[in-house]
């Protein structure tokens, strides 16, 4: 078994994401990694392991007067390979390619996601607010937790 990548997401991963975003199809996802290599703005990683992909985030880096604040859009791991830590060390490298000036980190979670609200706490996020009917899909609404923290990791 190799050891776990993390690196940039290229195009040739749109199969791979779309597994991992089955709403979002193969050609929605081709067109988010290559705006995501073309923009400075945004981070788009994926983790590897043994040539496959099983991990993704979603990072937007704010611009002139928000360029302090970057927020977490997306994070994903594949079912059979989560509780792995590789969600962690997504995040974690996510925080090392942002850009120095980025000072706080954001991000939305479903209210009824209790390993992403734990996992985000164990990373130094902290709630700020709660965001209801944040979600929707197929008519369906869920609710949000907003976290954040500061930039550097302790």
């Amino acid at each position: 078994m190799t050891p776990l990548t993390i690196r940039t997401a290229q195009e040739k991963d749109a199969v791979s994401l779309s597994m991992l975003y089955p709403h979002w199809g193969i050609e929605r996802c081709k067109k988010r990694i290559k705006n995501s290599l073309a923009l400075d703005s945004q981070l788009r990683l994926v983790a590897e392991l043994d040539g496959k992909v099983v991990g993704h985030i979603y990072v937007k880096i704010g611009q002139m007067h928000h360029s302090h604040i970057a927020t977490i859009y997306s994070l994903m791991v594949k079912p059979g390979q989560r509780g792995k830590g590789i969600a962690t060390k997504l995040v974690k490298k996510a925080i090392e390619l942002l850009p120095r000036e980025t000072e706080i980190l954001l991000l939305q979670t479903q209210c009824d996601n209790t390993a992403a609200q734990e996992l985000f706490k164990k990373l130094g996020f902290e709630e700020y607010g709660y965001l209801p009917k944040a979600f929707k899909r197929d008519g369906k609404y869920k609710d949000n937790i907003l976290m954040y923290r500061a930039r550097a990791l302790s």
